[in-house]
């Protein structure tokens, strides 16, 4: 008896039961969208949240040609996923024994989401040994155009374009985004989080020369949202507005569009906000 315990701890061993762990062998992997619902066209945005459940620090480093992060894309009805255009670059981190370590995803530039419906993202960990990979659950949100409020046809940079305002409720609130459209390939060429929208007041949507479309809206009774998107569906500002006195519009003038009955909201020091929204974030 005594002699077939060498022999059975040997086996154990070989097996990989007494052998020491890997540092990287426990963990745990989360991919979450920040919004379940995106206006197509927009760039969508999740969080991936890495969980080191060993007593060892865990380095994800990227080689070249080779990211520590691979993501595997795909719309639900599509034979195949979606191909990144580029290999996207993330930063190299290392994870404390025992702690999380979140990090914010952006799809695009590598990934485009041509088509509308329920999407389906999963996060695969290369390890440095380049050999053992982690992989998260299944990352799901819907991507569609929302209901149009107003559009303009405008011809920039020898294309025809068609730039929109469309209203999405999203967690029973109204959100107002632009969206840019080739008119003739009809491809989306970008979209944009404009602002929260109440009903109180129809919002006032104008073109600046440079066929910027600018958009004003209230978003609670007291506070109004000022936005500015550019022809390739970036929102280049976004300022809140509360109102000073007199009727609120947009107005055009020589020196350009300006808005009026309102003023930027400064939060006095010390006090807390008044209003914020998840989606303000550019």
């Amino acid at each position: 008896m005594n002699s077939v315990r060498p022999i059975l701890a040997t086996l154990l061993f070989l097996l990989g039961w007494g052998a020491a762990t890997p540092a990287f062998a426990q963990l745990d992997v989360r991919l979450d969208p920040l919004r379940r619902d995106y206006v197509l066209g927009e760039n969508v945005k999740l969080r991936l949240m890495i969980t080191n459940r060993t007593d060892a620090p865990v380095s994800l480093v990227s080689t070249p040609g080779r990211s520590w992060l691979y993501l595997n894309v795909a719309r639900r009805g599509d034979v195949s996923s979606i191909p990144p255009s580029a290999i996207p670059r993330y930063p190299n981190i290392t994870i404390a024994p025992g702690s999380k370590k979140a990090y914010d995803i952006e799809l695009e530039p590598a990934y485009k989401l041509r088509k509308e419906g329920m999407y389906r993202v999963i996060a695969t960990l290369r390890m440095p040994d380049m050999s053992t990979t982690y992989s998260s659950n299944n990352s799901t949100f819907n991507v569609n155009s929302g209901g149009e409020l107003q559009s303009f046809h405008v011809q920039v940079r020898g294309q025809r374009l068609i730039l929109s305002v469309r209203s999405l409720l999203i967690k029973d609130k109204n959100l107002l985004f632009g969206q840019v459209i080739n008119a003739d390939t009809r491809l989306v060429q970008g979209a944009c989080f404009l602002g929260q929208y109440l009903n109180f007041m129809k919002p006032r949507v104008m073109l600046d020369s440079a066929q910027n479309l600018h958009l004003l809206c209230q978003s609670t009774p007291k506070f109004f949202t000022y936005s500015v998107m550019n022809t390739y569906g970036e929102r280049r500002e976004y300022k809140i507005m509360k109102q000073i006195g007199g009727p609120v519009d947009l107005v055009s003038s020589g020196k350009g569009i300006r808005c009026v009955g309102v003023a930027p909201y400064v939060k006095p020091k010390g006090e807390k906000a008044k209003y914020h929204s998840a989606t303000d974030r550019p």
